[in-house]
């Protein structure tokens, strides 16, 4: 390690404290951030730490939070050229927080907790999609190809050193290219010997416990994590739809119930009204069974001559005597009468037949044959009751007997519902039903100077909270039985994912080049099943549908990169890297293996991708110039190539052999292969040790996702143009630009770290799923947005107060067309981006014991569809479904009564304004304007930890 800054670090001894600070400063300022940069930056900070520990040596029980890292210098905000937050989960221990809850922090992010508190989240960066976001960890793209975006509630940070969020311009050390940005998560290296134990609880069933474990082994130094946290969440909320249509519940309720009371009269008019009534009774007769229910039930069930059963009988014959002949034709055929006829010499059939000659001996008992006269028809009716009766008093015995009665059943069992319905609607307190979840991981990592094994295993088994919105948005005014009982087909969903990595990194040098190589193996499984299915009419859209009931994705991915960075002089460094990755998802579950009959529709959702195969590649080149003597003015240019090869499979199990042909526009293969190089610049130039100026740009290509590509063969299928050949859609492309103004200095008489970015994007060939078919969505290029905004991070230290304060106003103006049917570009909102969002940490540490904390998170509205009405005003605000503002404050106490121990307190969301949040809709207007969330998020939560040093 001969450059110029390594030994300025070496050399000159008098400034120890700042030589280092500016080396790092330096090195990675100028993009010298593979591995081997990061090893000189560890030492630089290890160094700073143990000068800031010395002139702490009389604190004893220093916090490790506040107290260091004030004294560091600020390179953590210069490890690219463009815009870098880094978090250290460190210095939020015991505070449970997630990383979902640790990126919230960070300006120009967007955490979108799609499920809820601890299910499906997902990231946005300044303006972005999720799916434009990488996430890596220990520098490995964690994106699979299977996934619309990296579910972040899924990564634990208990054994993580820090996590650096990049926005804009993106270091070349990172494979691909992120039209939003990268978020990398690097885990701890471990160094001296050291075990610490922490177990905490929280709200709802809340656990939480980790060991860690450091020791040196061999050249190197091993470190062991073992984690698990845990929650109920069976959170409290208020259900805005029970209050509603509580008046439309009760006048069925009434209904029914008079269904129900009147039954009786009700059976007694039907028996005796009407054109032709079953029995005939007085009206005096009748006035006293409604009076008399017991006599009308007796009447109902004996079988004397004052009963049902009788009446009926006795007017059987009297009823059948004024029916018309073909009353008694099945009967007339039973009895040989037919057969009279024909022997006769009357036809069968034909346009006069055997048929019409009885009906003249019927009517006028004077025809020729002479087959029926009056006796013969008198012994046809009587024949007719005799067989027809007792099937009638058996049916109107069960009809009007209110123990035997299928339709007082009914009303009894709807009446019953309806019931526990208004009592629901009168009651809007809800507990959240299968929301539970439990993570386990673990991780084993040995590290030298040269190389890096790493072991790591991560486990999720969680229920999968059913939406507030049931089916559809529409349904979100009245579907106030959520959380109450199980409503729909799929309940009790349960979601199993697995994750497992090996990682073997190699490092060396050799004069002016530093290189390395890396290998890594990631296996991962999701498994998901509904262990509750009610019953469901069978038709093809549910029953016949593949993977309802279960499924199992697995996913293998393997990884190989060569990087490095070669010293062309004293001004100019070189940076390279070359990746490429081989990805298999196999997918099993349930009807995969169904053929289905030329009868179902369900054949148009046909076979249904089994299997997927990704190949990316990705070579980037970076070059750091330094443009004046004083190395004030660095100017670094990047370009990158990416490419991807996505081939989707159906194996056929589905069809038919006969039914191979009829459905050829979905193949049993389909492949595409993507490509482009891209570029981004970044120029930054120091004015003084306090104010500097920075401003990146490029281009940004997106490679897609497997089923982006191929569809998964069922709900989203390669678009179709002509019904034998299939159109993919292309890569999303962009542009961005940024400029920021950083200072570091002295503000309202505190140190402060301030940094104000303005950036700009510009975004085209942005994916829209799209209703092409009966019952299949595809995707086209059929968005663009462009988006700007502002970015404020700034850190304040005074003596005893610390305060972190960032926001970021972000504006998206968003189009849309329908290529399906040809629709041109209209302007649509952007769904889940609010234009505000800002966050608030302020510290007090009255001693070295205690420190206390208070923060504040405030998420603007956001919309929640794309639509947006024409007519524009309240019409295309209320259109898009906007979410109201948030605005959630939490607080804690940290407690160190002595050197190896810490006990945290505190408090999440202390005005329980998550579960209150609401929904503005016109669906609601009739009401009062507004709806809950889809799925309402986990409000007041108290938690309390403990943390021992060994």
């Amino acid at each position: 390690m001969d450059n110029k800054w390594l030994y300025q670090i070496k050399t000159k001894k008098k400034r120890r404290y700042q030589n280092i600070a500016a080396c790092v400063v330096c090195t990675l300022a100028l993009g010298v951030v593979t591995p081997a940069g990061m090893v000189w930056a560890d030492e630089a900070q290890q160094d700073i730490e143990k000068i800031s520990n010395t002139e702490n040596e009389l604190d004893e029980y220093t916090l490790d939070t506040v107290t260091v890292e004030a004294k560091r210098p600020d390179w953590e905000s210069k490890l690219s050229p463009g815009t870098v937050t880094v978090i250290r989960p460190d210095d939020y221990k015991g505070e449970q927080k997630t990383l979902p809850e640790l990126l919230k922090k960070v300006p120009g992010v967007h955490v979108r907790e799609v499920n809820g508190k601890g299910q499906y989240t997902t990231v946005t960066v300044r303006g972005s999609t999720a799916a434009q976001v990488g996430v890596f960890i220990d520098g490995v793209l964690s994106n699979l190809g299977g996934d619309a975006a990296v579910d972040i509630s899924t990564i634990p940070v208990d054994n993580v050193e820090r996590i650096e969020v990049y926005r804009g311009y993106i270091p070349t050390r990172f494979a691909g290219t992120f039209m939003g940005g990268v978020i990398n998560i690097v885990t701890k290296k471990p160094t001296k010997a050291n075990i610490s134990a922490e177990v905490g609880k929280s709200s709802y069933g809340g656990t939480r416990a980790a060991l860690e474990i450091m020791n040196p082994l061999g050249s190197g130094s091993l470190l062991i994590g073992i984690n698990h946290d845990g929650s109920d969440q069976n959170f409290k909320y208020e259900n805005y739809a029970a209050g509603r249509n509580i008046s439309d519940v009760q006048l069925s309720i009434n209904s029914l119930q008079e269904d129900v009371d009147d039954f009786n009269p009700k059976m007694i008019d039907m028996l005796t009204s009407g054109g032709k009534p079953l029995i005939s009774m007085s009206d005096s007769d009748k006035d006293y069974y409604k009076a008399n229910f017991d006599a009308w039930i007796e009447f109902i069930r004996s079988t004397g001559d004052k009963s049902l059963s009788h009446a009926i009988e006795d007017n059987a014959k009297n009823v059948a005597q004024k029916s018309s002949m073909s009353t008694f034709r099945q009967t007339m055929i039973d009895m040989g009468i037919k057969d009279q006829y024909i022997a006769a010499g009357y036809p069968e059939t034909g346009w006069t037949n055997w048929w019409d000659f009885a009906g003249e001996d019927w009517n006028y008992h004077g025809s020729e044959t002479g087959i029926i006269d009056d006796n013969v028809k008198n012994q046809i009716i009587d024949t007719y009751v005799q067989n027809t009766t007792p099937k009638i008093i058996d049916e109107w015995t069960t009809i009007v007997d209110p123990d035997k009665s299928t339709s007082l059943a009914s009303s009894k069992e709807e009446l019953e519902a309806a019931k526990k319905k208004l009592k629901a609607l009168q009651d809007k307190e809800r507990y959240r039903r299968y929301n539970d979840y439990k993570k386990d991981s673990a991780m084993i990592k040995w590290q030298d100077d040269n190389f890096v094994i790493k072991g790591s295993w991560n486990k999720i088994q969680r229920h999968l909270p059913d939406s507030l919105w049931g089916d559809s948005v529409s349904d979100a005014a009245t579907n106030a039985l959520v959380d109450t009982k199980d409503i729909f087909y799929a309940s009790s969903r349960k979601q199993e994912l697995e994750n497992s990595e090996i990682l073997l990194q190699n490092r060396a040098q050799y004069k002016k080049l530093e290189w390395g190589w890396m290998i890594d193996y990631l296996h991962q499984d999701k498994k998901y099943r509904t262990e509750h299915m009610l019953d469901y009419p069978n038709n093809f859209r549910w029953n016949n549908i593949p993977l309802r009931e279960w499924s199992h994705y697995q996913s293998d991915k393997y990884n190989v990169q060569l990087d490095g960075n070669y010293q062309i002089n004293d001004n100019q460094m070189l940076e390279y890297q070359f990746n490429f990755s081989h990805e298999k998802l196999n997918i099993k579950g349930s009807l995969l293996d169904k053929v289905l009959g030329d009868d179902v529709i369900g054949n148009i959702l046909g076979q249904t991708r089994n299997r997927y195969e990704q190949d990316l590649f990705n070579m980037q080149i970076q070059d750091a110039i330094t443009l004046d003597k004083e190395g004030t003015c660095i100017l670094t240019p990047s370009i990158r190539y990416n490419q991807s090869k996505i081939t989707g499979f159906s194996d056929g199990k589905r069809f038919p052999v006969n039914q191979s042909n009829k459905f050829h526009w979905l193949h049993q293969e389909d492949s595409q292969t993507d490509g482009k190089a891209t570029w981004q610049l970044a120029l930054k130039k120091e004015f003084n040790d306090s104010f500097s100026l920075r401003m990146t740009g490029g281009t940004y290509y997106r490679l897609l996702n497997m089923y982006e590509i191929a569809g998964d063969g069922a709900g989203i299928l390669p678009a179709s143009r002509d019904g034998s050949s299939s159109s993919f859609p292309l890569p999303e492309e962009g542009m961005q630009f940024d400029i920021s103004a950083l200072w570091n200095g002295k503000t309202l008489g505190a140190d402060n770290n301030t940094t104000l970015t303005y950036f700009w994007r510009d975004s085209d060939n942005m994916l829209q799923l799209v209703r092409a078919g009966l019952d299949y969505w595809s995707y086209f290029n059929d968005s663009r947005a462009k988006v700007h905004g502002i970015e404020l991070e700034s850190q304040f230290k005074w003596n005893k107060y610390s305060l972190d304060l960032r926001t970021t106003y972000t504006k998206v103006n968003a189009q849309k067309k329908n290529t399906a049917v040809n629709y041109p570009y209209t302007d649509i909102w952007m769904t889940y981006q609010p234009e505000w969002e800002s966050s608030l940490r302020l510290t007090y540490t009255p001693n070295n014991k205690i420190s206390i904390f208070g923060e504040l998170h405030y998420t603007d509205e956001y919309f929640t569809s794309t639509s947006r009405d024409s007519r524009g005003g309240n019409y295309a605000y209320l259109s898009g479904k906007p979410v109201s503002s948030l605005t959630v404050i939490n607080t804690g106490v940290k407690w160190k009564p002595e050197k190896d121990w810490q006990i945290n307190i505190g408090c999440n969301d202390i005005f329980n304004k998550g579960p209150k949040q609401k929904i503005y809709s016109p669906i609601a207007f009739t009401e009062d304007g507004y709806i809950n969330a889809e799925f309402p998020l986990q409000g007041r939560t108290y938690y309390a930890t403990v943390r021992y040093e060994f």
